[in-house]
């Protein structure tokens, strides 16, 4: 990964987030995950990177990174959150933030996910015996992470999604 950020176009981000792509890109091959390189985008950023599980034909993309003008953002996906309560209960301050922080409450019924009176992106789960219903369309979206930290956000994503046996 860091021959690529070494291209002229990826002169915007950051040292200090170039190290952090690097360090959570080495962790997550090291865990057996898969990417997709990095590449274009217009939603979130300029660019991504897609992660997820290999062998899958159908691929579930379990973490993303955008490439945004002034920062990255890593984008986490989960489901099932409370089998994986008492993991997260156990994890650093900025691990837990956007699982019980103010973010991304869900806004139904303003929201554009209703359909036959059901949201299909709201999570809810509990966390320290606080009930919470976010929505999972913006939610779990970590910024300003560290290289050193790099490790947690995917020790996180192995306690959801267990890399496959060899």
């Amino acid at each position: 990964m860091k021959k690529p950020l070494s291209a002229e176009k990826y002169a915007f981000v950051s040292q200090k987030d170039k190290n952090f792509i690097i360090a959570f890109n080495d962790s997550m091959v090291k865990a057996g995950y898969e990417n997709n390189g990095i590449q274009p985008y217009v939603v979130f950023g300029k660019y991504k990177i897609e992660y997820c599980k290999p062998g899958n034909k159908i691929k579930k993309y379990i973490a993303r990174i955008y490439f945004r003008d002034d920062e990255i953002v890593l984008r986490l996906y989960f489901s099932n959150i409370d089998k994986r309560r008492d993991y997260i209960e156990k994890s650093p301050c900025f691990i837990q933030r956007p699982f019980i922080d103010d973010s991304h409450r869900c806004k139904k019924p303003n929201c554009k996910g209703m359909g036959k009176g059901k949201c299909r992106y709201q999570k809810t789960y509990t966390i320290d015996g606080i009930p919470y219903v976010k929505c999972a369309e913006q939610s779990f979206c970590y910024y300003h992470m560290d290289a050193e930290n790099a490790s947690e956000y995917v020790a996180l994503l192995t306690a959801f999604y267990p890399p496959s046996a060899p």
